[in-house]
Order: C-alpha cells, then sequence, then structure tokens
C-alpha cells in the first residue's frame, strides 16, 4: 500500500476542512454615496439609494434619481410627478465583485453610469464611471452601506 507524503495528506485535509468560498450577497436596499463637482466647480457629496435582487451570479434592481432643479410642486401650481424607477441591467456578482450599469435619458441625452465595486459584507467600494450626458463622463470613487432593516 502507498504512503501519502505527510504534505500531501495536510492538503487533502485543508481541501475538505477549508469552508466553501461563497459569492456575496447583495439582495436589499443601499445607499451609495461619491463626490461630485457640483454647480462653481466645488466638489458635492451625493448619494443614490439602490434595490438589488440577486439569484445566484445575477444581479438586477432599481434605482431613482431625484430631479436635479425641480422642487415638488413644480412652482407655479404646475406638480411634477415622482420619478421613474430606473432599471438596473448587466448585473453580475463574482465572488466579491459587483458589476452594473444604469442608463437614464435626459431629453435627447442618454447617460450610462457603469458600477464595479468590492463587497464586504454590509459595505462595498469601487467607482463609478459615467459616459454620455453635457458634462461628458468620468470616474468617481464610490462607497455603499447597506440599509439595516
Amino acid at each position: 500500500m502507498p504512503r501519502i507524503a505527510p504534505f500531501g495528506f495536510l492538503a487533502i485535509l485543508l481541501f475538505f476542512l477549508a469552508p466553501p468560498l461563497q459569492a456575496q450577497d447583495v439582495t436589499g436596499d443601499w445607499v451609495m454615496t461619491y463626490t461630485a463637482a457640483g454647480r462653481g466647480g466645488e466638489a458635492m457629496e451625493r448619494s443614490m439609494e439602490f434595490t438589488f435582487v440577486q439569484d445566484g451570479a445575477t444581479v438586477t434592481g432599481t434605482t431613482v434619481f431625484a430631479r436635479m432643479g425641480q422642487r415638488p410642486g413644480g412652482g407655479g401650481g404646475r406638480a411634477v410627478p415622482d420619478p421613474e424607477p430606473i432599471e438596473i441591467k448587466d448585473g453580475k456578482m463574482e465572488g466579491d465583485k459587483l458589476t452594473f450599469t444604469v442608463s437614464r435619458g435626459m431629453g435627447e441625452q442618454v447617460i450610462t453610469m457603469t458600477f464595479a465595486a468590492t463587497v464586504s459584507g454590509n459595505t462595498m467600494e469601487g467607482t463609478m464611471t459615467t459616459a454620455g450626458g453635457r458634462r461628458g463622463g468620468g470616474e468617481v470613487p464610490l462607497k455603499g452601506v447597506k440599509k439595516e432593516g
């Protein structure tokens, strides 16, 4: 009967005893914050809320953008409707890496945001890359926190 070298036995033992690596589960409500240039070029912290639904490696969900520059009631008696939910596209969770895109139409322009983040429990860090719109685009760092409840 062949003998297994001590290191070989140890490797086999660790393989069976090690906990399996599992992907993070992002299902739930998250708040993402990032810093972007505001009017006059000064930096402003902004946030977006997302609702994610994860099924295996596939991530779907929605986000809602506030209507910039418009106040509820619309002034002059004109009501501004609540913003429509925007669908998350191409969402994937691979290990601890989350990627997805969101596209939003503004008149004849379309702004596409691509998100890439590393998830650790109830937090995430990564980048948001914007393309389109009047200002062109760019990449900014972002942080996310899962809402309690």
